[in-house]
């Protein structure tokens, strides 16, 4: 009888100390990779200088200022970061543009894309090999985001990394507070008019990929925006460029997305 305890004891503690283990390589995993991704947005991003206004108007209204709130179109508005993209190449030429958030600016990275989607799910910008990986570009989409909607994944971290917090778009006053985001590339840079957020199944429609604009593109749109979880009136047409985010959910059959189109004077082109 003392040999079984003594067994049990020793079969315990192994299974503590392995456990033990799994905590620290899960936790020194999500700290290595939020290091990375921190040291990338310091070396390589810096805010955008606010242009000073030479004729500034006058203060509007709070109440005016509440009513415009997610229904103004922002064309002209700046973009949050400037990016060195030259360095950010020498770093790692898979780079195709930088992600922001704007009521989410935790959410604010660097996007790959390469050969397959399989690359990047768990290898970082630096091409570590850590579990929260990359956020990246579909590989069927163009580089250039000049596809009518294209497809860019990053993974749910239970640190509120990466795409972690993308399902905070899917809470209405979230969503009301700046239904925005912008995609910042070489060649342009893209502010997005958020119209869905919502769940989905993996093999939904939502990953509907189009090759050309156009009416059975734009059905495509509306029938995003009726599914979306937060009201919205964001006015669609057949020339739309969206851009779909995606991230894994406490479900594997299912996913988190969130839809927007560009609403910014830059476009992209073929």
């Amino acid at each position: 009888m003392g040999i079984v305890r003594i067994l049990v004891l020793i079969a315990a503690f192994a299974v503590l100390i392995y456990s033990g283990y799994q905590l620290y390589t899960i936790f020194h995993g999500y700290a290595a990779a939020d290091s990375e991704y921190e040291d990338l947005q310091d070396k390589y991003t810096r805010p955008t200088e606010k242009k000073a206004d030479p004729t500034p108007s006058p203060e509007p209204a709070k109440e005016e200022k509440k009513s415009e709130g997610a229904t103004r179109l922002i064309e002209d508005a700046e973009p949050p970061l400037e990016v060195d993209w030259e360095e950010l190449k020498a770093v790692n030429p898979d780079i195709v543009g930088w992600i922001y958030v704007d009521a989410e600016s935790n959410i604010s990275y660097p996007i790959c894309r390469t050969v397959d989607n399989d690359y990047y799910l768990h290898r970082t910008f630096r091409k570590e090999s850590l579990f929260a990986g990359a956020i990246f570009e579909d590989f069927c989409n163009s580089p250039d985001f000049s596809d009518p909607n294209t497809i860019i994944y990053g993974h749910n971290m239970k640190s509120g990394s990466m795409f972690g917090m993308l399902k905070g778009l899917k809470n209405q006053s979230t969503y009301d507070e700046d239904p925005y985001f912008w995609i910042l590339t070489p060649g342009g840079n893209y502010r997005y008019h958020i119209y869905a957020a919502f769940d989905t199944p993996v093999d939904s429609d939502v990953y509907i990929l189009y090759s050309k604009q156009g009416r059975e593109f734009l059905e495509w749109e509306k029938k995003m925006q009726s599914l979306s979880e937060v009201s919205n009136s964001v006015a669609l047409s057949e020339d739309d460029y969206s851009v779909i985010l995606s991230t894994c959910t406490g479900n594997d059959s299912v996913r988190c997305v969130v839809i927007g189109k560009i609403v910014s004077t830059e476009r992209p082109s073929k």
